[in-house]
């Protein structure tokens, strides 16, 4: 199967988007809709929720580390972890929280 390196994204307000799959740092949801954050400091608001970019990315380096957030691992920088939490670091220094039920998964995604 062939990897997809883009996809095409409705937004709320300009249409169909191409958008290059390295070029996204993480998704957040905001309800029925989802904010796809780019490295160009940018972002788009999605028309799909983000359940539908979880089945999407899941054969990819894109990982669901919250209710609210999918991350692509190729941003990321470093996972850190003190007495509120752990989190991913992007390269951008962005922190993204990673909730406690996804922490295993994450570990497991990295072979740590």
């Amino acid at each position: 199967m062939k990897v997809k390196n883009q996809i095409a994204v409705k937004t709320a307000n300009s249409g169909i988007r191409v958008v290059m799959l390295p070029d996204i740092l993480y998704l957040k949801s905001e309800g029925r809709y989802t904010i796809i954050n780019l490295k160009d400091n940018t972002s788009l608001v999605a028309c799909k929720n983000l359940g539908i970019y979880e089945k999407l990315f899941k054969d990819i380096n894109f990982i669901r580390v919250h209710n609210s957030y999918i991350v692509n691992f190729q941003h990321l920088n470093q996972i850190i972890r003190d007495s509120g939490g752990q989190y991913c670091v992007l390269f951008n220094e962005k922190i993204i929280p990673i909730s406690n039920r996804k922490f295993s998964g994450i570990k497991e995604h990295l072979h740590y």
